[in-house]
């Protein structure tokens, strides 16, 4: 019999070798150093080997509880490799059905055609709320209290982080991305029923709070602020250019140098470049121009020369060509300590002061680009009311820098 000292000192050789243990429980040497241990067994008149794994991660005392348990089965009729192999499979199926597993698959094959944006944003939810729960749980074992619960965590975790919102929002983000994958487990036949239906209305939706206007104490902070904020200057640039052009946060960060005529002074905004969610519902798909003002035209020249080689006006500061995240305006804000300010309250400001000085609607929906109920107007020229337009523009960027202190 072997001993854990002899099987230490086991050499390996030009060949491999077997040294027997008992019962038919050998060790087996191999040329490049393995030693493996293997049980050979008769069932029903046939030879046949199981492996126990190697040594000496598989003690000498481990691999003879083996063989006796391999013994036993024997004893049932069951051929211990032919269970070792089924073992070993049922084992990586239930790995490959994991939550986890089925969600890096369905964002493989399903958001092929989808957003860089929309996907970053699925992984993100994946990897900071929801894998860490049930992530490693076979999707069919998940249940709705399972979901209930990284739903909860999600709300702490975003109360707890002092940034916009209480969490609502962020937890039925998640219920609706994890729903996508149980939905996609059920047509792929891994999934009988969708364990998120059950929670659609678990969590109240906070009310949107809509764009609001800047009070004069938020106008001051921010054009003052705009000006010596340290971080990138493209980051900077996107923030004022926003302000000056009245150009949704989506528009700047798509903003592309093709867009952009110095000759003209203009930007045309091609149909793709702008179109939302509620466009592609309605069917509502514009080109839309946009005329620069002096202190646009301006901003626009400097940032030529940190960007103008890229294909957006506006890149990401961390990777060439690729577009700034969609909080990096909110943070810049944040950061300058408006808080309670978003992005999106620059249109609402804008549109509420040229109201006041009294300037036409058509001018100030169209440079909004809002869609126009009556149907003879909508089919408005792109061109139409460009030069009122441009001055109003000018005026605006004219209002804006006078806010500094």
């Amino acid at each position: 019999m072997l001993t854990d000292a002899k099987v230490k000192t086991l050499k390996s050789k030009e060949k491999s070798y077997r040294i027997l243990d008992a019962e038919r429980l050998y060790i087996e040497v191999r040329p490049t150093g393995k030693k493996v241990w293997r049980f050979k067994f008769t069932l029903h008149g046939k030879e046949g080997t199981v492996s126990f794994g190697e040594y000496p991660a598989v003690t000498l005392q481990q691999a003879r509880k083996l063989k006796d348990e391999a013994r036993a089965k024997l004893a049932q009729d069951i051929n211990p490799s032919l269970e070792k192999k089924k073992d070993k499979l049922e084992k990586r199926v239930q790995a490959n059905n994991t939550f986890k597993a089925i969600s890096e698959e369905y964002a493989a094959e399903q958001m092929k055609h989808r957003s860089t944006d929309y996907v970053n944003r699925f992984k993100t939810c994946m990897e900071l709320d929801v894998y860490k729960d049930i992530g490693s749980i076979p999707i069919n074992e998940i249940t709705s209290a399972h979901i209930l619960n990284v739903m909860k965590n999600t709300v702490q975790r975003v109360s707890n982080s002092a940034k916009f919102g209480t969490g609502e929002a962020a937890a039925n983000l998640n219920r609706r991305f994890i729903g996508l994958v149980m939905r996609y487990a059920i047509i792929t036949s891994r999934l009988e029923n969708d364990p998120t239906y059950a929670l659609r209305s678990v969590i109240s939706q906070p009310e949107v709070e809509h764009a609001r206007s800047l009070d004069a104490n938020e106008k001051k902070i921010l054009r003052s602020n705009i000006d010596s904020y340290n971080g990138s200057t493209t980051v900077r640039n996107a923030g004022l250019a926003m302000l000056y052009s009245m150009l949704r946060t989506v528009e700047i960060r798509k903003l592309e140098w093709s867009y952009v005529d110095f000759d003209s002074k203009t930007i045309t905004l091609p149909r793709s470049s702008r179109q939302t969610q509620q466009d592609r519902v309605m069917k509502k798909n514009r080109t839309h121009i946009v005329p620069l003002s002096t202190q646009m035209l301006e901003l626009l020249q400097q940032q030529h020369a940190i960007s103008g080689d890229q294909i957006y006006v506006f890149p990401s500061p961390q990777k060439r060509n690729c577009m700034l995240s969609r909080t990096t305006l909110n943070r810049m804000l944040e950061y300058m300590g408006l808080d309670k300010v978003t992005a999106h309250d620059f249109r609402a400001t804008a549109s509420t002061a040229l109201y006041e000085k009294g300037y036409k609607e058509d001018w100030i929906e169209m440079q909004l680009a809002h869609s126009v109920g009556n149907k003879t107007k909508a089919s408005y020229n792109h061109a139409k009311y460009l030069a009122d337009r441009r001055k109003m523009m000018q005026d605006w960027a004219d209002i804006v820098d006078g806010w500094k202190e």
